[in-house]
This record gives C-alpha cells, structure tokens and sequence, in this order.
C-alpha cells in the first residue's frame, strides 16, 4: 500500500493535542496516547507515514527511548506497522478506538451536568472560532472549510462522518488563525470523541448537520461575524442537546435491565 509522508499541518495538530491525555500517565503514554488520538480523529489517515524517530522525538520534546516505547504500544494495538531499513518507518495502519460497548458505558457514567458543561465550553469555542473566522480567514480555509462540509455530506458512513464533523469544527479554529483556540479545539473534539461515536445518530441529523455546516461556511464566505458566531453555536448546541438524549436513554435501558 502507498503511503504518504505527513503533512506540516498534521503534525502541527498532533503537537498541539499535548495536555489533552488523562491525568497520571506517564510520558510514554502520554505520547502514544496524543498520536492514537490523532489517528482516531482523522487527522493522520491510513497509509500516513510518520516522521522519522528520531525527528518525531525532537519535536515531542521526548528522548527516542520513550517515543519508541510509545510506538510500540500503538504497534500492539494494530494502529501502526513499523519496517526498518533506508525505507523504513513507521506507517499508519487503522483508527482503533473504544468498542461502542465501551463508548456507551463512558457517555451512560457521564453526568448531564458535565455533558452540559462540556457543551457549553465546545459551544464558545465554535462561536468564537466562526466569528474571528469571518474577519480573519482568507480564501484558502474558506475553501478548506468548503471542502470539509462537502466532505462530510457526502459521507454516509459512521465514524467516518463523525471524523470529518469533528475535522470541520477544527478547521473553523485553524481559520480563525489561532493557535490556542486550535488547541482547544483539538482537546475538545478529542474528549468528545469517547462519548458520542458509539451512538447511533437520530434519523436526518446527518442532513441537518451537513446544512448547519453549510451555513457556517457561507457566512464566513460573507465575512459576517454574528450570523457566523450564531450558527456555529447553534450546529455546537444541537450536538449537546443530542449527548444528553443519549445519556437519558442509556440511563432508562439499564434500570430496566436492573
């Protein structure tokens, strides 16, 4: 299979995933734990080879001793293959992630109040991110953000759909021009990922993310802050209204299997 050397803008966002990984792991898997998320998300694709090594540790801040550990836990969890020689390196081989068992028990655990709070944060920082978009972007992430929202209406298939929702709110943030607002993006999208993915989504909110997409990306078009800000909030809190559903429903299926 071909494989293709990673992108710039991929790596920036795989750097920029640091602190998103739960407390208490060691540096390690700290490590493993940014680069398995980047490959979850779909910011690193199958076939994308990784930097060398040694270059990958440098830029990670980490000694090539824990980077090779670190890989070899994404080797054992079958998200890489790593070959040797002048050719050599490692490549990624697929998404992984948790079961949709496991993605149900997390979000069924989750409180509504977190779910909420969580909401309310993806909420600002959607808003936030549209609305600089609309003055700052230039024609490029227009285009980007084009490409996505094309991208995900077309796709009919889950997680595949959920991956490239979650690459359009990212992009929103990468065309606001900020660095720390893409950080926050990515952290966020990042927690999200092990909460909703292993839901099955209500009958038309594909269509009717793809037209709140639609209409993120026209405002931005007509560098109109407000109406962009409003409907990427609006696109967040759908999202929001739709976890705490889920988590309700959960909540009532296991007192009746009790």
């Amino acid at each position: 299979m071909h494989s293709a050397a990673l992108s710039t803008s991929a790596l920036d966002l795989l750097l920029l995933l640091r602190g998103s990984e739960p407390e208490g792991l060691g540096r390690s898997e700290q490590v493993s734990h940014q680069i398995e998320t980047t490959i979850l998300m779909g910011i690193l694709s199958e076939g994308d080879r990784l930097p060398t090594e040694s270059a990958l540790a440098a830029k990670l801040g980490v000694s090539p001793i824990t980077l090779r550990q670190s890989l070899a836990t994404l080797r054992a969890k079958g998200l890489i293959e790593t070959s040797r020689g002048r050719s050599g390196g490692s490549v990624v081989r697929g998404h992984g992630g948790l079961s949709d068992r496991e993605l149900q028990q997390k979000l069924r655990e989750t409180s509504t109040e977190s779910l909420r709070d969580l909401g309310d944060l993806g909420a600002a920082i959607a808003s936030m991110s549209a609305r600089l978009a609309a003055s700052r972007a230039d024609p490029r992430n227009v285009e980007h953000l084009a490409d996505l929202a094309r991208a995900h209406r077309e796709s009919a298939v889950e997680p595949a759909s959920r991956r490239l929702d979650g690459r359009f709110h990212v992009g929103l943030s990468i065309a606001a021009q900020s660095s720390r607002l893409t950080s926050a993006a990515l952290q966020f999208e990042a927690e999200l990922t092990t909460l909703w993915w292993g839901q099955t989504e209500p009958a038309g909110r594909h269509l009717h993310a793809a037209g709140e997409h639609d209409a993120i990306v026209e405002a931005i078009r007509a560098q109109d802050p407000d109406a962009a800000g409003s409907a990427a909030e609006f696109h967040s809190r759908k999202l929001t209204e739709h976890l705490i559903a889920q988590h309700l429903e959960l909540g009532m299926m296991s007192e009746e299997g009790n």
